[in-house]
């Protein structure tokens, strides 16, 4: 059961990466094929070469058409396409497989529910309600799982019963479309960087994020439906109150660790994708665009001028 689980626990986290997933919540329920999606992207340009800039949504209901006129643009531009990681092949993906036993798992003797309170057991009890299973079933599933991987995994199994997939998120059906269209990839961090953001937070914050997150879950079911339509329109200010602001305040040091430093780090990168002749699109979670501490605004910071397209 465990080795199930743990393959189980793997292909959510090589399908979804890190990002927007983070905001642990029920899925209210909407009509995804009547929104007119139009999601932002955003360019920096020097005199040979542009880098385009989208903000993804790792998992999305199917029916949620995002491909606008102007991210295909962006996309036939560019020469290579710029994701967060490789969490799509298959190289990655065995990569996953082998770090999650070693990164994910609590000593032997400790489980899961003996670090949490007596009102995270009960949120886990509600959850499992949700998911059609026994509460202790799903308390020894979650057991072996050190806070960080059974928050993560508890997100997206509700996540996919509202009707989520992570096959209709942006990164996969962007990363088809650039491999059909004979596009180069480059990638900002790697499976192993992507898992240790998680794995290395203290195991005394993990267990507080974990009880943050199941109760968010049972709390808070409109969130990620409200995300997914504020980045459809493109709205970067709603974006960020809901996805950032709600961060940070519950979890300042993993919003610092999981947003700010990344963003911070690909600075740079996307800098030097810029100083080559060729255009490219750089697609990382949409968290990581709005707010002072944005990408976005960090690149202005630096002194380049920022556009929408």
């Amino acid at each position: 059961m465990l080795k199930k689980l743990l393959k189980g626990a793997a292909a959510f986290v090589a399908g979804v990466g890190c990002g927007t997933v983070l905001a642990s919540v029920a899925v209210a329920q909407t009509d995804y094929a009547a929104i007119d999606a139009n999601p932002g992207v955003w360019s920096i340009s020097d005199e040979d070469s542009t880098v385009y800039i989208f903000g993804t949504v790792h998992i999305l209901p199917p029916e949620l058409d995002w491909q606008s006129e102007t991210v295909l643009a962006a996309l036939n531009d560019a020469e290579t396409v710029y994701f967060e990681a490789d969490v799509l092949s298959p190289e990655a993906q065995a990569a996953t497989q082998a770090l999650i036993p070693q990164l994910g798992l609590n000593p032997p003797g400790v489980t899961l529910t003996s670090m949490i309170s007596d009102e995270a057991r009960g949120h886990m009890a509600i959850i499992a309600g949700r998911l059609g299973a026994p509460a202790d079933a799903l308390a020894a599933q979650m057991d072996p799982l050190q806070p960080w991987l059974a928050s993560l995994t508890l997100a997206v199994l509700q996540i996919q019963m509202g009707g989520y997939d992570p096959a209709s998120g942006v990164e996969a059906q962007l990363n088809g479309l650039a491999q059909g269209a004979g596009k180069e990839f480059g990638y900002f961090e790697d499976v192993e960087q992507q898992l240790r953001f998680f794995a290395d937070v203290p195991m005394e914050l993990q267990v507080t994020d974990f009880e943050v997150g199941v109760r968010q879950m049972v709390e808070e079911p409109d969130v990620l439906s409200n995300m997914v339509q504020a980045w459809a329109a493109g709205d970067l200010e709603q974006l960020d109150t809901l996805f950032n602001d709600a961060m940070s305040n519950s979890s300042p040091e993993l919003f610092q660790r999981i947003i700010v430093d990344r963003n911070i780090d690909w600075i740079p990168q996307i800098e030097a994708a810029l100083a080559g002749s060729d255009d490219a699109l750089v697609a990382v979670g949409a968290g990581h665009l709005p707010g002072p501490q944005g990408v976005l605004a960090l690149l202005e910071a630096e002194g380049h001028t920022v556009t929408r397209q």
